[in-house]
């Protein structure tokens, strides 16, 4: 595969002034996002195929580049209506949706297409989502859940890069829907990913985020609410910084004035670790609108018989709330969770 590796300046040709630009703004300046355009990966072509693959067991996606892999049981639910754009004779053009201010969004001029899964009814278990690249490659996806009026779902993210990863996912909740959201990050320590969730906010709707994250060579978290009426947003995050580099960023764009958003983020900083947390809150909107919290500790500064309980103290609140409602298809999830708090 080293043969056939690109460099993301030449791949991204007339694009790449802008997106080049785009690192410069201050939500990406201390993110080290410049150094990735002197990369050279492997990229594949621009259409995506989704494959019913029987071999996954229970409510499944594993999003691979332009591979996408979905359970026989996630594909057949009922309550569950799965679409691909092109099939739906899509007529918007996917690059209409790239936006140069948030890098991510380059996915929209590699992927012809996207899957769209759309959440009709209840669900009794959990979707797993798991977004992952191979060694040298650069994989890119966009993925779209629609969650409907009244609908309550619970959505694992599982994040494992080996080379660089870069995923968009658009979680459109209806009015009085509710989305649990919880993300585990498993990159290799070398790995680099982007990830960017766009969540449209409708009104009276509920979002709730538990970011459990490892750092690696560089991760940028982004999200992105749009806030209706009477809307909230909760996000939780616990980053164990490996000594790595974790970058979280949030943009809430207000669409009325009752909204709400609450965000708590802990973070665990040791050796030479670049953890930061950028939040931009667009417009004159109330402060009492968004509230947010984010604070550390550094494990060197911890007595070495006293860091496991400082560590347990300090993020035992978010802990405690990363769990699910369901009962059914939950062992992967707290396989997941057990494995974060593997912390050295």
């Amino acid at each position: 595969m080293s043969a056939n590796l690109i460099p993301i300046k030449a791949f991204l040709g007339k694009y790449y002034p802008e997106l080049l630009y785009s690192a410069s703004q201050d939500k990406y300046k201390n993110t080290g996002l410049d150094e990735f355009f002197e990369q050279r990966f492997y990229i594949q072509n621009n259409k995506v195929q989704m494959i019913v693959d029987p071999g996954l067991t229970g409510l499944i996606v594993i999003v691979s580049g332009n591979e996408l892999h979905i359970s026989q049981e996630l594909f057949d639910h009922p309550n569950v209506v799965v679409a691909n754009s092109l099939e739906n004779n899509q007529t918007t053009n996917p690059r209409s949706l790239y936006n140069p201010e948030t890098f991510s969004t380059l996915a929209y001029l590699v992927c012809q297409n996207h899957t769209s899964f759309h959440i009709v009814g209840e669900i009794d278990e959990p979707i797993y989502v798991r977004y992952k690249s191979d060694y040298e490659t650069f994989y890119n996806s966009v993925v779209v859940f629609n969650i409907s009026n009244e609908v309550e779902v619970e959505i694992v993210e599982e994040i494992e890069s080996f080379s660089a990863l870069n995923a968009v996912t658009n979680y459109i909740l209806y009015p009085s829907a509710k989305l649990k959201l919880t993300t585990f990050y498993q990159n290799n320590i070398s790995a680099l990913s982007f990830c960017y969730r766009n969540i449209i906010a409708q009104d009276k709707s509920s979002f709730s985020h538990v970011l459990l994250g490892k750092g690696s060579s560089n991760i940028i978290d982004e999200n992105k609410i749009q806030a209706q009426s009477g809307s909230s947003s909760e996000l939780l995050g616990v980053v164990n910084s490996s000594g790595k580099v974790f970058h979280s960023i949030l943009y809430v764009e207000p669409g009325a004035a009752d909204y709400r958003v609450a965000v708590t983020y802990k973070d665990i900083l040791s050796g030479n670790s670049r953890v930061s947390f950028f939040p931009v809150i667009h417009g004159n909107a109330n402060p009492d609108s968004a509230t947010i919290e984010v604070s550390n500790i550094t494990l060197e500064e911890i007595p070495a018989d006293k860091v496991e309980d400082e560590i347990k103290g300090f993020v035992s609140d978010i802990i405690e709330r990363a769990t699910l409602e369901r009962m059914v298809g939950v062992k992967r999830f707290y396989d997941n969770k057990t494995k974060f708090l593997h912390i050295p």
